[in-house]
């Protein structure tokens, strides 16, 4: 504000005006801060709201939005995002099967104007992800290469874990938007959940051995661990039957007709997209135990890469599959 003084300096009145200001701080850009937070005034009671926040991402520090309102992911996190409170404006999130779609399982969660980036396993839209205006971008190891464009739109986060390291993953999203609580919450609810329907399944099954097996047109694939595998050997604790093979990275080990003369498990969760696969249409099929005694449980190869690698698609599978094992008539 103005403030006016008269002084007398040898019997001559001089006006003198001076300017008494607040704080002369500048303003800051948000965009150009470096570590912690910038600060702004509360408007009831002065206290400072940080306006950003320093995370630690794969490849080191990123300052984002304290309080991020438009997220673009396109790193595989959508439904952990929603899991954690998170609307986000773009997803990468796709069906497998079509990349122009989101997954079923997302369709009714998801507001109906989200945008659409393509399968975030595959090159996405870098021109989706401008026209969605996000104030923060998650982005996956599979958009290394185009990092240096993502940070031109808005401040990116590299997600070091991808496809098959889901609880990293959740672990890793949930650190960086302030939202650990939310996380071990619904992880410890879904264990406990998982800790019930082994013990609903093994009061059936006992100690029956189990196998994961994926049939297309080509060959056969046993699988130990990622996606279905994970639900069925991890989160339910069910046995795996001998003989099981240990898994290439991508969490299965494809084996011949005849070394699956071999491998005889009691129960058999057959992942195919149709019934012209190179298993059904063997001898060995009919010959197999869990066949012979209708343990067998059918889901779709496109349904499990839709939904077995996320949070809530692992619940959905979980539940699927527990009641299968356990439906009236299976014994």
């Amino acid at each position: 504000m103005l403030g006016v003084k008269r002084i007398s300096l040898a019997g001559v009145a001089v006006l003198l005006v001076f300017v008494l200001s607040g704080c002369g701080s500048p303003n800051h850009d948000i965009g150009e801060a470096s570590s912690g937070s910038v600060n702004s005034p509360s408007a009831s009671n002065g206290a400072a709201t940080p306006q950003t926040r320093t995370v630690k991402d794969a490849k080191g520090n990123v300052v984002i939005p304290a309080n991020p309102a438009r997220i673009a992911d396109i790193s595989g996190s959508t439904e952990e995002l929603l899991l954690l409170g998170f609307q986000p404006v773009l997803t990468g999130n796709t069906d497998m099967g079509n990349p122009g779609k989101v997954t079923p399982l997302l369709s009714s969660k998801l507001q109906t104007n989200v945008s659409i980036a393509g399968w975030f396993q595959t090159e996405i839209n870098i021109e989706a992800v401008m026209a969605a205006d996000p104030d923060l971008i998650l982005a996956g190891p599979t958009q290394e290469k185009i990092y240096d464009q993502l940070v031109k739109i808005a401040p990116t986060v590299r997600v070091p874990y991808g496809f098959n390291a889901y609880r990293e993953r959740f672990a890793f999203v949930a650190e960086v938007l302030d939202k650990k609580g939310e996380m071990e919450a619904w992880l410890k609810a879904y264990d406990q959940r998982a800790k019930q329907l082994h013990d609903q399944i093994t009061d059936v099954t006992k100690q029956e051995t189990f196998a994961v097996i994926e049939s297309t047109q080509k060959e056969i694939r046993i699988y130990a661990r990622t996606g279905l595998a994970d639900i069925v050997f991890n989160d339910l604790g069910l046995p795996k039957a001998p003989g099981t093979p240990e898994p290439d990275p991508w969490g299965g080990k494809v084996m011949s007709l005849e070394g699956l003369s071999t491998y005889d498990p009691d129960h058999l969760i057959l992942l195919t997209d149709g019934e012209q696969n190179v298993l059904e249409q063997s001898k060995i099929w009919s010959s197999l135990k869990a066949v012979k005694s209708g343990h067998v449980y059918r889901m779709t190869s496109r349904q499990n890469y839709n939904e077995a690698f996320f949070a809530m698609g692992k619940k959905a599978v979980m539940e699927q599959i527990a009641g299968d094992i356990t439906k009236p008539g299976k014994r």
